[in-house]
C-alpha cells in the first residue's frame, strides 16, 4: 500500500459506523473486535460511502449492480499519480500547485477516481468518460451532488469509438490518463476464476458485464490505448492504466517495446491480499525515478525499465555537512549549470536540488569543443539537455550495502541516457576527489 495511504491499517469500523449511521445494522462485533461482512453487498457498499462520506466529505451514491469501489486501493492509485505530478512539476520547473488535468477512461458508477482527485487536490480537473448508460447517469448526479461540475467533466464513450477519444478532439495538453479496464475476456472467464479461488472471494462481486468483460480482456483493452498512444503521443504527457493480471501487465510491456517505447514505468497498487498492477508511458522526454517506476521484485526483472536513478557511495567516515560542501562546490563548478533547490525552508545544510543542463560542458569532448572553437549549435536552446535531482542521503547499512553518504541521482528529463549517466558520473568523481583532500590534510 502506497506509504501516504492513512487505510495502511484497517479503518476503525464502530468509529466509522458512528460518524455514518446508516453503516451501524453491518457492524458485527466479536472477541476480535468490530468486522464487516464483504460478501453482503449492501455492506459493501454502505463502508464505501461511509469513507468518502468521513475522510472527505463525499456524498456518492452506489446503485445496485454497478462496481462498488474500494477507497484505499483506488486512493492507492491517485497517490501515485500525485508522486508522478510532482516529478513532472519539478522537471518543468512549474509550481507544485499549476493546473493539472487528468482523463479518467471509464470512470463507473462511483467516478470515483475524478472524485478523490479533485477532492484532495485542488489544482486537478478531468475529464472521465463512461460507456454504460445507467453509469453515465449516477456518475454525473455524484459529480453534481459534491459541487464539482465545474472541475470534471462526464462525457458518453462510443462503443466503435476510440477509448481515448477526448485527446483526438481536444487541443488541451492532457497530464495524465488513468483507466481500470474491464479486466475479463468472457463470461466464461468470469466464472472460472471464482471457481479456481478455493475459498471463494473476499468479497462480494458487485459489477455488471459491460464493467468487467471486453472482447480480450484488459491486455487487449489497454493495448487499444497503446496503439491510440502512438498517434497522440504529445497529446498526454503520460499515460496509464491499472492492470490485474501479471500476464497482461507483460503483453503491454512487450508492445511498448515492439514500437521502441522505452520510456516507461510500472508499479503495484496493494491492499490486503489483492495486487494490482501500473503501467505508465510517455513520448516526452519526461522521465521518472526509480521509487515509482521500477519494482525490485526479481522475476520480473525482465520486463522493467531501465533505472533512472543512480545511487553513488561517498567514502567513510564523510559527514553530511563534508558531503553538501563538496557537492556544492562541484555543482557550481561546471559551466552553465542551473540549479534550484527542492526543500521548502530552501535549507543549505542538506543538499537536494535540481541539477539544469542546457547543453554537455564537462565532458572531455566537450571541453576540447569548446577549446578548439568548434561549437557549431549557433542558435538559442529552449529546452535542457538534461534536468536531474541530485541529493545527498545518509543511510545505515542494510542488505550489505555501503553505510553512511550517498550521492543520489534521478533523471527527471532529457532524451540521452548518455548525458545522465556522464553527468551522475563526473560530478561523483570529482565530489569523492574533494573529499578525499579535506579528509586527507585532516
Amino acid at each position: 500500500m502506497h506509504p501516504r495511504n492513512p487505510y495502511r491499517n484497517p479503518p476503525d469500523f464502530v468509529a466509522l459506523a458512528e460518524a455514518y449511521p446508516p453503516l451501524k445494522p453491518h457492524i458485527t462485533l466479536t472477541r476480535n473486535g468490530a468486522s464487516i461482512d464483504f460478501k453482503n453487498e449492501v455492506a459493501q457498499r454502505l463502508l464505501t460511502e461511509a469513507i468518502l462520506s468521513r475522510d472527505f466529505e463525499l456524498t456518492v451514491t452506489l446503485p445496485p449492480g454497478r462496481l462498488c469501489p474500494p477507497v484505499p486501493n483506488r486512493l492507492n492509485y491517485i497517490l501515485w499519480l500525485e508522486d508522478v505530478m510532482e516529478v513532472v512539476s519539478l522537471a518543468l520547473g512549474e509550481p507544485p500547485n499549476r493546473s493539472i488535468r487528468g482523463l479518467d477512461v471509464g470512470t463507473g458508477a462511483s467516478a470515483i477516481y475524478p472524485l478523490l482527485g479533485c477532492r484532495t487536490h485542488a489544482n486537478w480537473s478531468f475529464t472521465a468518460t463512461e460507456l454504460d448508460e445507467v453509469s453515465l447517469r449516477c456518475a454525473r448526479t455524484n459529480v453534481e451532488a459534491n459541487g464539482l461540475h465545474d472541475r470534471i467533466a462526464v462525457i458518453p464513450a462510443q462503443p466503435d469509438g476510440p477509448v481515448l477519444a477526448p485527446l483526438f478532439d481536444s487541443d488541451t495538453v492532457y497530464d495524465f490518463t488513468m483507466c481500470n479496464p474491464p479486466f475479463y475476456g468472457s463470461r466464461e472467464e468470469v466464472l472460472q476464476s471464482a471457481e479456481a479461488k478455493e475459498l471463494g472471494p473476499n468479497a462480494v462481486c458487485t459489477g455488471a458485464d459491460v464493467e468487467m468483460i471486453t472482447p480480450g480482456g484488459e491486455a487487449a483493452f489497454v493495448g487499444r490505448m497503446v496503439e491510440e498512444s502512438m498517434q497522440l503521443r504529445g497529446k498526454c504527457r503520460w499515460f496509464t492504466s491499472m492492470l490485474g493480471k501479471m500476464s497482461s501487465l507483460t503483453d503491454i510491456v512487450q508492445s511498448l517495446r515492439a514500437r521502441k517505447v522505452d520510456n516507461y514505468a510500472i508499479s503495484e497498487l496493494v491492499q490486503g491480499q489483492t495486487r494490482r498492477w501500473v503501467i505508465a508511458w510517455s513520448f516526452s522526454d519526461l522521465r521518472l525515478p526509480d521509487p515509482i517506476s521500477r519494482l525490485f521484485h526479481t522475476s520480473i526483472q525482465n520486463i522493467m525499465p531501465v533505472r533512472n536513478t543512480m545511487h553513488q557511495p561517498l567514502p567513510r567516515k564523510t559527514s553530511m555537512a563534508q558531503a553538501t560542501a563538496a557537492t556544492r562546490a562541484v555543482l557550481t563548478s561546471i559551466d552553465g549549470l542551473g540549479m534550484r533547490s527542492v526543500r521548502a525552508d530552501g535549507s543549505s545544510e542538506i543538499l537536494d536540488v535540481v541539477s539544469i543542463v542546457m547543453k554537455n560542458t564537462w565532458s572531455r569532448a566537450a571541453r576540447r569543443k569548446k577549446r578548439d572553437a568548434m561549437d557549431e549549435d549557433g542558435g538559442s536552446v529552449s529546452d535542457p539537455q538534461l534536468v536531474c535531482r541530485l541529493r545527498v542521503e545518509e543511510r545505515p547499512q542494510e542488505g550489505g550495502r555501503h553505510e553512511g553518504m550517498y550521492l543520489v541521482f534521478d533523471w527527471l528529463r532529457g532524451k540521452d541516457r548518455s548525458v545522465f549517466e556522464s553527468f551522475a558520473s563526473h560530478v561523483e568523481r570529482k565530489v569523492v576527489a574533494t573529499l578525499s583532500e579535506v579528509q586527507g590534510v585532516r
